[in-house]
């Protein structure tokens, strides 16, 4: 059975005539034509540029996580070749003078080479010593064990237990030390105010 074509009326009726718009048909082929058309070398500048700078940003990235990683590692090293250090310290600390001057002089010098060269490793890695000496307590960089009174002023650190060192600019260990509480009467005196005021406060 043939269908006979619509008249120009029953298209109206039908959809408006949108359906067989010349426009709606000549859509496709206009899409086609703008991905077809080649780019002009300004885009392919500018397309080209922000490529590189996403790779050199990229680049950087992984760079940064590399040091990161470089780091982390030696931090980790580090921290397990320090106790070794401290043991080679105290050894020569409290090695009797007439050891280091009798039949062992030359074992004694052997120590304080691999001493000297365990320094130079840590020191070649960025790590630096805390400084203690006449320094005032600070718990950025400080571990208190023991407060004592004493003449020295309050909060200054009388003696170093353990050194304490930093990894580029940071901490890696807090130095162990003592430090001043201020004079005897000074501590009394605020222990015995500081119990006249809790003995206020019960009582009220």
């Amino acid at each position: 059975m043939e269908t006979k074509p619509q008249t120009e009326e029953e298209v109206r009726k039908c959809c408006g005539g949108s359906c067989h718009s010349k426009d709606k048909l000549a859509e496709p082929e206009k899409k086609q034509n703008e991905k077809a058309s080649p780019m002009t070398v300004e885009e392919l500048t500018d397309l080209l540029q922000r490529t590189h700078a996403n790779f050199e940003n990229y680049r950087k990235q992984m760079q940064l996580q590399i040091e990161d990683i470089k780091k982390m590692s030696a931090r980790d090293i580090i921290l397990q070749i320090l106790p070794v250090l401290d043991n080679f310290e105290l050894a020569l600390k409290n090695m009797p003078d007439e050891v280091g001057n009798g039949k062992n002089k030359d074992f004694v010098q052997g120590m304080e080479l691999i001493y000297a060269q365990l320094l130079e490793l840590t020191q070649n890695n960025n790590v630096v010593a805390i400084e203690t000496k006449d320094k005032d307590f600070d718990p950025y960089y400080h571990e208190a064990l023991m407060k004592v009174p004493s003449e020295v002023p309050e909060n200054k650190i009388m003696e170093e237990f353990q050194k304490g060192y930093m990894l580029h600019g940071k901490v890696l260990r807090h130095a162990k030390v003592k430090i001043s509480a201020g004079p005897e009467n000074k501590t009394n005196n605020q222990n015995k105010n500081g119990s006249k005021n809790e003995n206020k406060t019960g009582g009220q």
